[in-house]
């Protein structure tokens, strides 16, 4: 896939990865939006819509927004992710399960919510093009929905490639005792990918589902954990993974997940030791 051009949706592209992502694809010619939590911070993109997608519905409107105003959409890429360092073993502890709750909400509802909200746009007849799009001031923070374009926006179809694209981690395959639940939801994201791909392939072949598997990368998420020097740059992850859309890989293993991928094919326990306690 040529990105130059495309229409995308990077969630969570107001920092971190996400921002660094939402400037590689412009740089090389996407037209892009985004989505972050706060109102305060804008993305590297066209616009910026504030959406917490731990709400259910906010993943379908960022959707529809974001189609409205790029006059469809090419790619999405569902990379908003919250990872909390949580005890499950003491007791349910309000404070505790409240946490694991928004991990749930955003690194496994959303994305499910995403994929069902974005699947007509990247698949359905052709409407709209590249060349189309709303006007900066309807970027901003849109206070309607913008189910009233729905359908009259929507871009795919045979003839043209569109892809699906969720994040996912190292810590999806070997897991890390210190953030269950961001483990377990990352894993059934890619669990979740692989069924959609088999869908994808059967039905709509044009369309590509591709995982990104992240090592640990220097964002705000990670402050504070392990080295600096263990950490990659986020403009670094975001070239691997442009280059993975362009290549159409379904695995876009980044940096040392590579190297953990290949490790789990040979020899799985030693993998797993190494990730236990990171």
């Amino acid at each position: 896939m040529n990105v130059n051009g495309k229409r995308i949706l990077v969630t969570g592209g107001t920092s971190g990865v996400g921002l660094a992502l939402t400037g590689a694809l412009t740089a090389a010619g996407a037209r892009v939006v985004t989505c972050g939590r706060r109102a305060d911070r804008s993305g590297a993109g066209l616009g910026s819509f504030t959406a917490d997608l731990a709400v259910a519905g906010e993943a379908t409107r960022v959707v529809d927004l974001a189609a409205g105003f790029l006059g469809g959409l090419d790619v999405v890429v569902a990379n908003a992710g919250v990872q909390h360092l949580i005890d499950l073993t003491r007791g349910p502890d309000l404070e505790v399960l409240a946490l694991a709750e928004q991990e749930l909400a955003v690194n496994l509802r959303s994305v499910v919510e995403l994929a069902a909200a974005s699947w007509p746009h990247l698949t359905g007849p052709a409407a709209g093009s590249a060349g189309t799009a709303g006007t900066a001031g309807s970027a901003g923070d849109p206070g309607r929905s913008g189910s009233a374009r729905r359908g009259a926006a929507r871009g795919g179809g045979p003839g043209r490639e569109t892809a699906f694209v969720a994040v996912t981690s190292g810590l999806a395959y070997a897991p890390k005792k210190s953030a269950p639940v961001y483990c377990a939801t990352k894993a059934a994201v890619h669990t979740l990918l692989r069924s959609l791909r088999y869908r994808a392939e059967d039905e709509t072949p044009w369309l590509r589902v591709q995982e990104v598997v992240l090592p640990l990368v220097d964002t705000p998420m990670t402050a504070g954990r392990e080295g600096a020097a263990r950490k990659i740059p986020p403009a670094l992850a975001a070239r691997a993974v442009v280059r993975g859309l362009e290549r159409g890989r379904p695995v876009i293993a980044v940096g040392v997940s590579r190297t953990l991928l290949a490790l789990l094919r040979v020899h799985p326990g030693t993998a797993y030791r190494i990730l236990r306690n990171s």
